[in-house]
């Protein structure tokens, strides 16, 4: 059985009829970026509904009848395609393609999936499983982390996959993502003891169907779809929920579920997460358990997402969410949004909610610097409403030119987004071949109302690694006061979403009712984290970016010569790129 594995795309349903494996250069769909050229692009065959067609399924039965308690061996680094995210225009035609790596060779994934199950069905490459049921919480007042990436020492402030999952406790995993590799995550995990709730894209029946039928020789999984239709392109979210026999950890990262996106294999890009680890009650369930903001919101989002209800019930009623007052948890839900309630609790609405709950009131200005993957069609209108949201002003619905020139110029000298030029793409450690999911389009950076101004060069303080991070750093120019009597420094955002409208989300008036609605394309998490002022703190002096953050946030991005320069951001459908595909 060969170990290289596409990553899979379900997202949309595949052509019928044709039973061949998927292409050796299969495309995958960007959907974040709503690339203008991207016809110019291959595409592939791939076939989800025939993934199982010749997998032996008599044999798989055999093999499971021969369990035992040993799982999988440890997980081979390799390298696999991946998709970005947005499309904010919503046009899929318009969406660009992306390859991570050219030089794998595509195979039947039900091959792959079944013979990861196998091995781990029949004990072979086995680890010995440990129980540890003690209480101690690793983290439990939250922390974040970046990925531990592959030839870069380990400083404290990283954590690899195995360090989150903690296999051998494990015994339900929900698992998020937009990109998978399947095997990959399968090769992380004891199937014989661990209870796997899976969600996944899948637009339209056909793909749902496929995506049920590969995964159905994996024991003890169920698989959750959040709902595609209509104007949702994406789910993008990666929202980890990891219950032991004595705690339930959440893990929101901005990584996919690959081994690149974890910085295995070449280490050649990395990303960043929050983790927080909650007590569970010692009697199991309790109809009277005390739920947090940050709770409530959680559940609200997976609820939105159609958890499975025993899931939703244990959050409700036996985990313990303590240590939440500095946090909260924000989404964004795919969909048209007409009530009042729901506008106001998701998207960049949601986000300045969450916002003015730890102590932002709007009242003082902020520095913003926001590093992100993916850019989409950003226009002044979509910089002022994310300003405005991550300061906790007020929020309207408006419109360039209604959003003045000199209402944005103020604006966009205290906004920086971090994406990468050409030159860094070009020098970095993996080179072109590592930024396939670093996504930006020409044809955007070219149009008129595009803030260049607020563009810098998104470099990682490891030097030559590339960032896949979603991470927005607001310092306020003056200490807020929160409820509470906090005096806060600023927040720090920590999630899947990158800058675009498909991310965020658009505030309009109904053409048929001329009432307000929030449309969002795409599904997202993260977290709002509060940063409190140092005791002391001078309301004249705002701190630099790692001073404000230190301890709280490990500053992913160099923050010093960072403009552009004349030079050029990465365009990822350009034919210097292409060539290696």
């Amino acid at each position: 059985m060969s170990l290289k594995t596409d990553v899979i795309d379900l997202s949309s349903p595949s052509p019928g009829g044709d039973t061949s494996p998927p292409a050796q250069s299969s495309t995958v769909i960007d959907l974040d970026t709503d690339v203008a050229n991207a016809s110019v692009t291959e595409t592939a065959n791939m076939q989800p509904p025939h993934y199982l067609a010749s997998l032996d399924r008599a044999a798989m039965e055999r093999e499971r009848l021969l369990r035992v308690s040993q799982s999988l061996g440890g997980g081979r680094p390799k390298r696999q395609r991946q998709m970005s995210d947005d499309d904010d225009d919503g046009n899929l035609d318009d969406a660009g393609v992306e390859e991570h790596d050219a030089t794998e060779k595509s195979i039947d994934v039900h091959d792959s999936v079944a013979g990861v199950v196998a091995d781990a069905l029949t004990g072979m490459g086995s680890k010995r499983v440990r129980e540890d049921k003690s209480i101690q919480l690793p983290y439990p007042r939250g922390v974040v982390k970046k990925t531990a990436v592959n030839g870069y020492p380990r400083k404290g402030d990283d954590i690899t996959i195995e360090e989150v999952l903690q296999p051998a406790k494990l015994r339900t995993a929900v698992l998020s993502a937009f990109q998978w590799d399947y095997e990959w995550i399968l090769d992380k995990i004891f199937l014989g003891r661990t209870q796997l709730v899976l969600v996944a894209p899948a637009k339209g029946h056909e793909s749902r169907e496929a995506l049920r039928s590969m995964l159905s020789v994996v024991p003890n999984v169920r698989i959750c779809t959040p709902n595609m239709d209509g104007l949702i392109n994406c789910m993008h979210s990666k929202l980890q929920l990891l219950f032991y026999d004595t705690y339930l950890r959440v893990c929101v990262p901005s990584a996919n579920l690959t081994n690149y996106d974890w910085g295995e294999g070449d280490g050649v890009i990395e990303n960043i997460m929050y983790i927080h680890d909650f007590p569970l009650r010692e009697n199991g369930l309790s109809v009277n358990a005390e739920i947090t903001w940050f709770a409530k919101e959680l559940i609200y989002f997976v609820e939105a997402q159609d958890m499975f209800p025993d899931i939703v019930d244990r959050l409700k009623k036996q985990v313990l969410w303590e240590n939440t007052e500095n946090v909260r948890f924000v989404h964004s839900i795919g969909g048209e949004h007409r009530e009042e309630s729901r506008i106001w609790r998701t998207g960049y609405p949601g986000l300045s909610k969450a916002v003015r709950e730890l102590g932002g009131n709007g009242r003082t200005e902020a520095q913003i610097d926001y590093v992100i993957s993916s850019l989409g069609s950003v226009t002044p209108v979509l910089v002022e409403a994310i300003y405005k949201a991550a300061t906790g002003k007020q929020l309207s619905i408006s419109t360039y030119p209604r959003s003045s020139e000199s209402s944005f110029a103020p604006i966009k000298s205290r906004i920086r987004v971090y994406f990468p030029t050409h030159d860094t793409v070009a020098t970095s450690k993996g080179g072109f071949t590592s930024a396939g999911t670093i996504c930006f389009s020409r044809s955007y950076w070219n149009k008129p109302l595009f803030p260049k101004q607020i563009i810098r060069d998104g470099r990682s303080v490891r030097p030559g690694c590339l960032m896949h991070d979603k991470v927005m750093l607001v310092r306020y120019e003056r200490p807020a006061d929160a409820s509470d009597g906090t005096r806060v420094a600023g927040v720090a955002y920590i999630g899947s979403a990158n800058m675009s409208e498909s991310a965020w989300g658009k505030l309009v008036n109904d053409s048929v009712t001329k009432r307000l609605k929030l449309n969002m394309r795409n599904w997202e998490c993260g977290v709002l984290i509060r940063v409190p002022a140092g005791a002391g703190s001078d309301d004249q002096q705002m701190k630099s970016v790692e001073e404000t953050f230190a301890g709280i946030v490990p500053t992913p991005m160099e923050t010093t010569r960072t403009e552009y320069n004349n030079k050029l951001p990465w365009f990822f459908t350009e034919p210097e790129w292409r060539k290696y595909h």
